[in-house]
């Protein structure tokens, strides 16, 4: 019988118990919590530190560009080393970066804090997805466990909101991410034992590459956050060194740090493409309300979490569901439903008059906001994994990641380019921001479309 020979491909890497995968991937709730706390402290920090305009961009963006440029070489360390020490270390190094962000005396410090947070960040998101996904076949398990990921994710995005809202108000600012300390002490100890298969494939590593890839990152996030405000000498000098360091890597095997069996699959660029496009709009979008709602309206922090908990709430809630309609039809429908359905949200957000209670024009565009998310992201993400070869799923892993921390800060500097970011000089408004984030979701699936199309094609007539 086919099971019978299973624990001897896998002696060290069985089907991980449902309670172990929720520790592990309590990882993925510290790394939500810290993406979207930066919301709800930047006003603080701000005011404190004296900083704005394109260096608080810096510092909300820090954390995912850090994150998205360095995943090609936590991927390949996944597949190369014991993906259970890739794991630990990356957990390890996210509570180094919560103390150095909690000890900043600057702009420049804090920004650095962000980024060690998004170094570990980048080794424990893979690895956990390997982990959780060892050992279990194509199919309706494999697919839960998908979920379980994301919706840790999705309710650490949403909770970062809530309680770092709340101890800025109560404490301050550098206690918020104190805070998340312990819960990196809780998950260090609970996961200290686990047991992972030795790596079936050695990967070679390119740190070069992943140093460049994150300066790249850097500078074009800074270059378009700046227009507007940046001088146009600067603006060029920053566009040419993101071209010299694209044709760079353009010429490096693998894409530097992803193997050409999956950088040149179709199916996997396609997935990437959509999930980068909705996390755009979803991160730019909470962005922008945040701060409406915070510098705008007077709300607190703790009130801006509330009314966006409905978001986490419905994409934990449906992300099961979303991973079995994925097993029932086809991942390319699954997702472009929740596009549409994110879409909608952005608009009933935008157009919902000012004159109303801001309940009634917040909540059920997070609660779609939410849905879409169940939706899009188990699609994507089981997609990607289908596609790809069972000795690099920590890999695509990594390349999934890395298109959706790309995305999210493609959005922020995308919002604060057009000038749509609400600040306390202005009249709040948040229809602008959101018109911006779905332009930015229907472009980028529009494109992921055509691509996965073009793939299909090719698989016909090959």
């Amino acid at each position: 019988m086919p099971g019978s020979h299973h624990p001897a491909v896998a002696p060290a890497a069985g089907a991980m118990p449902t309670a172990r995968m929720a520790v592990v991937c309590l990882a993925l709730l510290l790394e939500g919590m810290s993406s979207s706390s930066i919301n709800v402290q930047v006003s603080a920090i701000s005011l404190d530190l004296r900083i704005d305009g394109t260096a608080l961009q810096l510092v909300a963006s820090a954390f995912l560009v850090a994150y998205a440029g360095l995943l090609p070489v936590a991927g390949r360390l996944v597949d190369a080393w014991s993906r259970r020490t890739v794991f630990l270390i990356g957990v390890a190094l996210f509570g180094v970066g919560c103390l150095l962000c909690a000890a900043a005396l600057s702009a420049p410090m804090l920004i650095a804090g962000r980024i060690v947070q998004g170094a570990g960040a980048a080794l424990s998101a893979p690895a956990a997805l390997a982990l959780i996904t060892a050992g279990l076949d194509e199919g309706p398990a494999r697919n839960k466990a998908v979920a379980l990921y994301g919706a840790m994710g999705a309710v650490g995005f949403s909770l970062g909101l809530v309680l770092p809202g709340a101890v800025v108000a109560w404490w301050g600012w550098r206690w918020s991410f104190v805070v998340f300390v312990p819960v990196v002490l809780l998950v260090l100890l609970a996961t200290w034992s686990i047991q992972a298969s030795k790596p079936v494939r050695r990967s070679g590593i390119d740190p070069v590459g992943a140093v460049v890839v994150t300066l790249v990152l850097v500078l074009a996030m800074h270059a378009v956050g700046g227009i507007g405000s940046s001088t146009g000498l600067l603006i060029a000098l920053e566009a040419a060194a993101v071209l010299v360091g694209v044709a760079w890597l353009s010429r490096r095997p693998g894409g530097a740090g992803f193997p050409a069996e999956v950088v040149r699959s179709p199916r996997v660029r396609a997935a990437c493409l959509g999930l980068a496009a909705v996390f755009a709009g979803v991160v730019a979008s909470m962005y922008v309300l945040s701060l409406g709602l915070g510098t705008g309206y007077g709300h607190s922090g703790l009130v801006v979490g509330l009314l966006i908990l409905p978001q986490p709430l419905f994409f934990s809630g449906l992300a099961g569901l979303g991973a079995r309609l994925v097993t029932i039809a086809r991942p390319t429908a699954v997702f472009a439903c929740g596009s549409l359905l994110l879409v909608a949200s952005l608009g009933y957000l935008a157009l919902m008059s000012p004159s109303l209670p801001i309940a009634v024009r917040v909540l059920p565009a997070m609660a779609g906001i939410g849905a879409a998310l169940a939706l899009c992201f188990p699609a994507a993400s089981i997609a990607a994994v289908d596609a790809a070869p069972p000795e690099l799923r920590g890999t695509t892993a990594g390349l999934l990641t890395t298109a959706q921390n790309v995305g999210g800060a493609v959005g922020l500097a995308v919002v604060t380019a057009s000038a749509v970011v609400p600040a306390v000089s202005k009249e709040t408004q948040l229809a602008p921001g959101m018109y911006v984030s779905a332009a930015a979701v229907l472009l980028g699936v529009a494109i992921a479309g055509l691509l996965a199309a073009a793939g299909r094609r090719a698989a016909v007539t090959a």
